[in-house]
């Protein structure tokens, strides 16, 4: 039997974020006869979800606890880890993560690929030093660049001053089969859990964070909601800014209509509750919420922001409007609930489009291939 080939995914911590999502969703499609997979987080996370989740699944997962962004002690577990568990190839996720599992590849002579999850906005928004050293650790010790949409190849590989041959797209993708809506499913009585009653619901799921810009949303929904009584909005989520966007909500006059859920397990549902699903964000990668969206057929409108143009074909998948625009995203919300026979259509549409495109299975065997390569280039 040949022996399984010893990867390890690093990331800063296994919160509810989209990286984490996208972690998890691949391991649970890898191909585990032919791959031995190790999960190190650098820091816990609070009331962690995943960590059970994964080993649930019979995963080893390790949690450090980092105090600063580069700590000399985790810098030699992870030396450690590596050397005493045989770790062949380093996958990272997120900056920290980055240059701290580079660094370890580098030390112990494994090769080291990394997911950049957004584009540019994202890496610009760090402090300069960690922007210059998450560029400098990647032209020195990583071997290959992942963004999850073809749409941010270009603009990754100038940030990073890289060849474009350094630089791979491999879309992010969904777990299709939990986000497919259930036969039979009854959304009556979780909309009375939720909003008090039958009412139609505009959903945004997502972290309440500048990224995601959720006071667009809040305001578009003033807008919507001051010629239709009958609708509900609902952010699935939570978050620093949480007490800001409830706080808008009530000056906006819709505390009674608008409420924010914390985090749930029963998304696929609320998906398939819902008559519109929302982003508002003002940069994204490829985001797993949407794709998430469009998997349970609920019609999406979104901010034509990062990849989001490569899932979302304007009038044909769903619909897009311009970023920090409140009056396009309260029209786009509007054209969904005023005429639901051409957003179904859409969110069908949408529904084929992942299921063809963007499954783990398919996101899986190119993240695998990758390491193939890169072994067989480092032997």
């Amino acid at each position: 039997m040949t022996p399984k080939i010893r990867l390890l995914h690093l990331i800063d911590q296994l919160g509810d974020a989209g990286a984490e999502t996208l972690l998890y969703n691949f391991a649970t499609a890898i191909d585990r006869d032919r791959f031995d997979l190790h999960i190190c987080a650098l820091r816990p996370w609070r009331n962690p979800k995943i960590v059970p989740a994964l080993r649930a699944l019979g995963f080893r997962v390790t949690e450090l606890n980092q105090h600063h962004a580069y700590d000399l002690h985790i810098l030699v577990a992870l030396i450690r880890y590596v050397r005493r568990q045989r770790i062949e190839i380093i996958h990272t996720h997120l900056l920290a993560s980055d240059v701290m599992g580079r660094l370890v590849g580098f030390l112990t002579r494994r090769p080291v690929v990394s997911t950049i999850h957004n584009g540019r906005v994202d890496l610009e928004q760090e402090p300069a030093h960690q922007q210059w050293m998450e560029r400098w650790s990647a032209h020195l010790w990583c071997r290959r660049l992942i963004v999850v949409s073809a749409l941010l190849r270009d603009e990754i590989a100038d940030w990073f001053g890289m060849p474009q041959s350094r630089v791979i797209a491999i879309p992010n993708a969904a777990d299709t089969k939990r986000f497919q809506p259930r036969p039979g499913f009854d959304p009556a009585p979780l909309k009375q859990t939720l909003v008090g009653g039958d009412y139609r619901l505009v959903t945004n799921v997502a972290r309440l964070m500048p990224q995601k810009a959720q006071h667009f949303f809040v305001e578009a929904a003033a807008q919507v909601a001051a010629t239709r009584p009958d609708v509900r909005f609902v952010i699935v989520g939570d978050g620093p800014l949480r007490g800001e966007i409830l706080a808008l909500a009530a000056a906006c006059g819709i505390a009674d209509r608008f409420s924010v859920t914390g985090i749930r397990n029963d998304v696929p549902d609320i998906l398939a509750a819902s008559q519109v699903f929302v982003l508002s964000s003002l940069w994204e990668g490829m985001p797993i919420s949407l794709l998430e969206a469009m998997t349970a057929g609920c019609p999406a409108v979104a901010t034509d922001v990062g990849g989001v143009g490569q899932l979302l074909q304007h009038n044909k998948t769903g619909l897009l409007v311009p970023p920090a625009d409140p009056t396009a995203l309260a029209a786009a919300i509007a054209d969904c609930l005023d005429h639901p026979a051409a957003a179904r259509r859409r969110s069908a549409a949408a529904a084929t489009l992942i299921a063809q495109q963007y499954s783990l299975t398919a996101m899986a065997r190119k993240w695998e291939a990758v390491y193939l390569h890169e072994l067989h280039r480092a032997h």
